[in-house]
This record gives C-alpha cells, sequence and structure tokens, in this order.
C-alpha cells in the first residue's frame, strides 16, 4: 500500500519518498519528494494521484495545472501546521516499489 513516509519507484528508476497526503473530491493525493540513491533529499517536489485498480495502487504525476496549484497550496498550509504544531514531517521510510 502505498503510504506517507514510504519511499516508492516509478517506472523510470526514480525514488520519491511521500511527505503529505490529501483527499479532494474523493480522490487522494501524495505531495512528494525525488530522493538520490542514499535517500538524500533532492528540489524536485511532484504532486501524485493515487490510482487504485482492483488490489492494487499506482501513482500518477498530477498535470492539470490549475488543480496542481489548488493542492500545492492545500499540502503547504498541511506543512506549515504541522511545523507550528512541533509534529514530525514523515513518519517512516520503509522502501516499497510500485
Amino acid at each position: 500500500m502505498i503510504m506517507v513516509g514510504n519511499i516508492v519507484t516509478l517506472e523510470d528508476g526514480k525514488e520519491y519518498l511521500l511527505l503529505e497526503e490529501t483527499e479532494k473530491n474523493g480522490v487522494r493525493y501524495l505531495y512528494a519528494v525525488r530522493v538520490l540513491e542514499n535517500d538524500t533529499p533532492t528540489d524536485e517536489y511532484l504532486i501524485f494521484e493515487a490510482i487504485v485498480n482492483g488490489e492494487e495502487e499506482f501513482l500518477k504525476s498530477v498535470e492539470d495545472q490549475k488543480l496542481y496549484e489548488e493542492l500545492i497550496e492545500e499540502f503547504s498550509d498541511i506543512v506549515a501546521d504541522k511545523i507550528l504544531d512541533g509534529e514530525p514531517l514523515v513518519v517512516s521510510e520503509e522502501k516499497e516499489a510500485e
């Protein structure tokens, strides 16, 4: 299952650490940062839509610019609230292949 705190590997071999999740109109979205082989974060961030197909779950990057802007604002609020509350930003770091 795709969960916040996991590192997922996309088909292109790039790895992303899932930082936060939110739901909008019944669709689950995840905010992620690309990580290098040694799990060092880069400055490349993406928002993924979680797609469920039977018992499998996949990630698809959000391409719609308007939706992306709405989601990035929502994720910014989530992260800011966690920082203000002193909560950890990442729960665990288990690797999970997509």
